[in-house]
């Protein structure tokens, strides 16, 4: 023997564990079963009792009710067997008899203690407890399990909420015995309702669904007393657990949207939901996936309290929510900092369990320890059926929507739209131009209810309209209007014609038809998260490269051509102010990206300036794009010295005075351009993309800030590089001449690498399209 690995006070824990066990398993388990009897699913007039034998035979079960016996015989003659029992009244407790085989096989007689009592009527008293994780752990004794159920067996429950993790190892049967072994004397007259964890799970080997058939899903939903309690599957949302099992697309979500909007359930005393992993902690792990998804459905359905299991016991409040955590019946105590963000009210590192306590118009929650001690107590009050907390999306939409109506005249139909937009040039031009025209056209009237998506809070009622339309990640602007979303500047030009054709044909059906946005909250964070995870790094270095190009950046590009062209000669020069310039551009769109949109109100609060600087920015634009045209027609002549684009003669003095004094003057020069970089990109805010507002938004959540800013980082380095590669050629000597003549002579390169881009390009917006 290895005397190094012995261990004298773990053989003592563990001897003294092996002989509770054994004196407890005669008396647990009844001689020649496999499994005693235990309830499942017991209501106010039905239950079900189950038991498994080492050998197939038949079964039946004797219930006595007053001076008359019934009998409900096994459907089949099995090794296990699912007896269900109906005809019983509720609130009442009737004793029963389990006979296998020809006798040889039965509970002990008249032993009170086997006994089938149902649900309460609503507003009728009754208790019952919540314990997980009552498996041995690194504990490696029963010892713990076996205190809490004695404890639990004074407070006579009626039922038990198991909050997963009930064996080391859901594969192994002899654990699974070992469990009810020692939760025998209280299942047998207490019904039990689990959840499964992951050890139970056991990587899709557990043998729990042999115990617990209703498990094979993995929730549910019961009713006692008026009480709801829903039990939710979501047993290692960390780790290997499928997201699609429990994410805002799953069936389970569905599921528990569906019953809790069942009106019983909404006008419930109380609703409780159990589950394995929690969704609020304070000294341990949660999946944030889980609590994005289910902690905003847990407002929305007014639940009052979610049990889940850790290993220890806390208690925390959020949103109108209370969340306790009791995972302290038998498997180690774990005791882990606190962590800031999710602060609890109270906490205790012992084992223990907790009872429930329903009166008529309270609960009370108490934690007890395994010496009877009471840990902690809250009782709360029913929460009345609120229907202001439903509209909570209304209101916000109401407040951050800005109505106009167009050519509203006494006799003309009125057509409601939704549009959803920032500061940009179409934007502006879509609400002030195209839907006037469209409405003087058709003789319609338009109400706009205009969203600016740099109001904080107007991006979430664009997620939860997407999801109202059932079209989610449309291009801005958006549009939505009858049961149709348009997105982008082609699909409104395209479509929103066509949608006011439709509605005219014949206005009352086109109004059945119509999708009222605000009327369904959903979960918004969710959706958002979803856009987020379907990023790819190339993917954001292609809309990146997109933006960079699109037309509405050139003008950023023009503006940088015209800058260098105005420095000058130089390459040295023109390295210092064009790479300021661009370094300016990608600083700015990388701090906007930082703060999302409340950087653009810093820059520019005034939006009538805004308005005013672009229709001159547009008008330089148009006109430096016009005499670029001629000059470059007049160079191809060899007319170079009639170029338009020549400063006056005093101007010219002057800046050649400054890039002969270059070295004196480099600061205030890289300075200028710095700073026009940052004016010129501030006022191309709207070059961002689709791809763009995933991203930005999730800089403010915590769980994907790092990604989130290394995705904003590649965005911009892409964004940029049509800029860079313009200020490069320029410096390097590419002029319109060289341009020409280089075209001429590389003629059939230049085609070459004009159809391979053609065709990166076209890959390009197809992954882009295959995204959206």
């Amino acid at each position: 023997m290895n005397m190094k690995c012995f261990n004298p006070t773990k053989l003592f824990v563990i001897s003294i564990g092996l002989l509770v066990c054994l004196s407890g398993y005669a008396e647990n388990n009844p001689r020649g079963f496999r499994v005693g009897p235990y309830l499942l699913d017991v209501t106010a007039n039905s239950a079900v009792i189950a038991f498994h034998l080492h050998t197939p035979m038949p079964a039946h079960v004797n219930v006595h009710d007053g001076t008359e016996t019934k009998t409900f015989p096994s459907q089949t003659e099995s090794k296990s067997h699912f007896i269900k029992i109906t005809g019983l009244q509720p609130g009442l407790s009737y004793p029963y008899e389990v006979i296998c085989g020809d006798n040889e096989i039965r509970t002990p007689p008249n032993d009170d203690s086997y006994q089938i009592r149902t649900a309460s009527r609503p507003g009728e008293y009754f208790s019952f407890t919540v314990f997980g994780d009552p498996r041995p752990g690194d504990n490696l004794t029963d010892m713990q399990h076996h205190e809490i159920i004695q404890q639990v067996l004074l407070q006579e429950p009626v039922f038990n909420l198991i909050l997963g993790d009930m064996v080391d190892d859901g594969e192994d049967d002899k654990l699974w015995q070992d469990f009810f072994r020692i939760e025998a004397p209280l299942l047998r007259r207490s019904a039990i309702y689990p959840v499964f964890g992951d050890n139970d799970y056991a990587g899709g080997k557990g043998k729990y669904t042999a115990y617990f058939p209703k498990l094979e899903k993995g929730y549910y939903r019961f009713s006692w007393g008026g009480v709801q309690l829903i039990g939710l599957h979501a047993w290692d949302t960390r780790g290997s657990q499928p997201r699609e099992e429990f994410d805002s697309h799953s069936p389970q979500y569905k599921w528990f949207e569906t019953e809790m909007s069942l009106p019983g359930v909404r006008r419930a005393p109380f609703r409780v939901v159990f589950l394995h992993d929690p969704v609020y902690i304070c000294r341990g792990r949660a999946s944030e996936t889980f609590r994005r998804t289910w902690m905003p459905l847990f407002q929305k359905y007014n639940v009052d309290v979610v049990f889940a299991s850790w290993h220890l016991y806390e208690r925390s409040h959020e949103k109108g929510v209370t969340y306790i955590i009791s995972g302290g019946a038998g498997a180690e105590l774990i005791w882990m900092n606190k962590n800031p963000a999710f602060p609890s009210q109270t906490d205790a590192r012992q084992h223990h369990f907790c009872r429930v306590d329903i009166g008529a118009g309270d609960m009370t929650i108490r934690s007890i320890s395994t010496d009877g001690t009471v840990l902690d107590s809250i009782t709360l009050t029913p929460r009345t059926h609120d229907e202001k907390t439903e509209k909570q999306i209304e209101k916000a939409a109401r407040r951050l929507a800005k109505e106009i109506v167009i050519n509203k005249e006494n006799d003309t139909p009125e057509l409601p739209l939704y549009l959803f937009s920032y500061d940009c040039a179409y934007c502006r031009r879509l609400l002030g131009m195209e839907l006037p025209l469209l409405a003087r056209k058709y003789n319609t009237a338009l109400r706009v209810f205009y969203y600016d998506l740099g109001r904080q809070g107007t991006y979430n009622l664009f997620l939860n309209a997407g999801a109202e339309f059932g079209r989610q990640n449309s291009d801005i602007p958006a549009i939505f209007i009858g049961n149709t979303v348009l997105g982008g500047e082609a699909e409104i030009k395209r479509m929103l014609p066509k949608q006011i054709e439709t509605f005219l044909e014949n206005p009352e059906r086109y109004k059945k038809n119509t999708v009222t946005p605000f009327k369904e909250t959903h979960d918004t964070a969710s959706i958002g998260e979803e856009s987020f995870d379907a990023l790819t790094i190339g993917l954001v270095l292609g809309a990146g490269l997109l933006d960079g190009i699109n037309p509405c950046a050139f003008t950023t590009i023009i503006f940088l051509i015209s800058y260098l062209s105005l420095v000058g000669a130089s390459r040295k020069r023109m390295l210092y102010t064009g790479g300021a310039f661009t370094a300016a551009v990608f600083f700015t769109y990388f701090v906007i990206g930082l703060v999302f949109f409340n950087a653009a109100k810093i820059i520019l609060r005034d939006q009538n300036i805004v308005k005013i600087v672009n229709i001159l920015l547009l008008l330089l634009v148009a006109i430096l794009a016009v005499l670029s045209l001629v000059d470059f027609v007049k160079c191809r002549k060899g007319k170079a010295a009639d170029m338009t684009l020549q400063l006056p003669a005093f101007l010219k003095k002057g800046i050649h005075e400054k890039i002969r004094n270059f070295a004196k003057h480099k600061t205030a020069m890289v300075g200028a351009s710095f700073l026009l970089g940052i004016v010129i990109a501030a006022m191309e805010l709207t070059c961002t993309g689709q791809v763009y507002i995933p991203i930005v938004t999730m800089i403010a959540e915590p769980q994907h800030r790092v990604m989130a800013i290394l995705y904003l980082l590649m965005y911009n380095v892409a964004f940029i590089v049509p800029l860079a590669a313009v200020f490069l050629m320029v410096t390097f000597g590419l002029t319109s001449e060289k341009l020409a003549s280089t075209f001429k002579r590389h003629i059939a390169g230049v085609k070459l690498g004009f159809a391979i881009l053609f065709i990166l390009m076209a890959l390009l917006i197809v992954y882009n399209l295959r995204w959206l």
